[in-house]
């Protein structure tokens, strides 16, 4: 009996010491990080800078998903059903705070079934784009021809609910333009569609639009913000080029964890993805496409998300968007 007894306890304390080195050697294998954005947007451009250095400091292979469509929402559902060990993450920007504002059916809560992992980056601007090609060559020139009812100009985005689609919106109550806007399935589809000519214009992220302006592939007319991105000095603010209503700064980008996952893992990630943002890699990177790396605990992307979700909720009760 006394043999059994002590194999039982032997066992038990086997199975403890397995399971606390489990957790200790988080993590194990490699992650996979979702996107729920098309490939060679902005949210895909951000993510695989910053996960080509988290992965050398956890020390696995990181592996990025992407699954674009509905403004994000297919992507953020994969993970918010994954299971919360850490090894499914979901790689998002501020349109995932905008989509319970214009969506009633979301198949998940965009608060509950996600643990903030850390605050990526933040920009201070939007910037309207236009094609080379394009008549306007200043904002006050696209506004004029924007007011005509017959003026059939159109403005991309990267779909509907998305921060491209809200702030083209905002753009057309401030200046009473009459805009049609396309949705695509991701920034760079709505890119790709405005130098083809299919829209007129397109608010982008700097981390989309900076190399395109500086390659000539796209003319900026102007950005938001409270100055002028240092990438692109020549480009005047929305106020200098008549347009001081329109203050909006610009997104955020972020890493999430499925709700549930433990504190620990959520604590070793967030301190690696802050080494990662240090690393020249990565910090250099992100400040020459117009993103200013953040990092800081999880609490600062919970902040980010719950601010958004009140600033945009605004700005669709102002523009008449109304959950579908």
């Amino acid at each position: 009996m006394k043999r059994i007894v002590a194999r039982s306890v032997s066992l038990a304390a086997a199975v403890a010491a397995a399971a606390a080195a489990g957790a200790e050697t988080f993590p194990s294998r490699p992650i996979k990080v979702v996107v729920p954005f098309t490939a060679g947007g902005n949210a895909d451009t951000v993510a695989r800078i910053l996960t080509q250095e988290l992965s050398r400091q956890l020390g696995q292979g990181i592996v990025i998903d992407n699954r674009g469509g509905a403004n994000g929402i297919i992507g953020s559902d994969i993970v918010a059903k994954a299971p919360p060990d850490g090894y499914t993450l979901l790689f998002t920007t501020g349109s995932h705070a905008i989509n319970p504002i214009v969506s009633d059916k979301l198949p998940y809560d965009t608060v509950k079934d996600f643990a903030p992992v850390a605050l990526v980056g933040v920009t201070g601007s939007h910037v309207l784009v236009v094609p080379p090609s394009s008549p306007f060559k200043t904002l006050q020139q696209l506004v004029e021809a924007g007011r005509k009812p017959d003026s059939k100009l159109s403005f991309g985005s990267a779909g509907v609910g998305n921060t491209m689609h809200l702030v083209g919106e905002y753009f057309k109550m401030l200046t009473g333009t009459h805009l049609l806007h396309v949705p695509y399935r991701g920034s760079a589809p709505a890119v790709n569609a405005l130098m083809a000519g299919e829209v007129q214009l397109v608010f982008l992220n700097p981390v989309g639009a900076v190399e395109q302006v500086k390659q000539g592939n796209l003319r900026a007319l102007a950005v938001s913000g409270d100055g002028r991105l240092a990438q692109l000095p020549d480009v005047p603010t929305m106020a200098e080029a008549g347009l001081p209503q329109f203050d909006l700064n610009g997104g955020w980008q972020g890493l999430f964890a499925p709700g549930g996952t433990p504190l620990q893992v959520i604590a070793t990630l967030n301190e690696k993805v802050n080494q990662a943002l240090k690393t020249p890699a990565v910090s250099e990177r992100l400040q020459a496409i117009g993103m200013q790396p953040a990092g800081g605990p999880p609490q600062a992307l919970a902040d980010y998300v719950r601010q958004d979700m009140k600033k945009f909720s605004e700005i669709a009760k102002a523009a008449d968007i109304r959950p579908r």
